[in-house]
């Protein structure tokens, strides 16, 4: 095929395919039902569930769901220490100084 002839190919599928093929796809959803067919159109929501204490053994005190953000390394492991923080600092010294440094 010439240039030309791809040229014009292409130009059809952009003017007259791709138009065709939106005005199916919106006919196609405007048509479709908004729901299954077995859903009322607008569902009437349902009454909030009521919130239901845990319940606690007398013997344990109450747990907090998130530890504080001072505890650090505060788990039941030895030596564990999250990726969020360290021990005592950064695991490296100060950066050394440039030579011709004044400061």
């Amino acid at each position: 095929m010439s240039h030309a002839a791809l040229v014009n190919a292409g130009l059809f599928y952009v003017v007259v395919v791709q138009p065709l093929l939106l005005l199916v796809f919106l006919r196609a959803v405007s048509r479709a039902p908004s729901g299954p067919p077995d859903s009322p159109s607008h569902p009437v929501p349902a009454p909030p569930a009521p919130k239901v204490a845990a319940p606690q053994s007398p013997g344990l005190p109450a747990r907090a769901a998130w530890p504080p953000a001072d505890a650090v390394g505060a788990s039941g492991e030895a030596g564990y220490v999250g990726r969020h923080a360290t021990r005592g600092g950064p695991p490296w010294g100060p950066a050394p100084r440039p030579p011709g440094a004044a400061w």
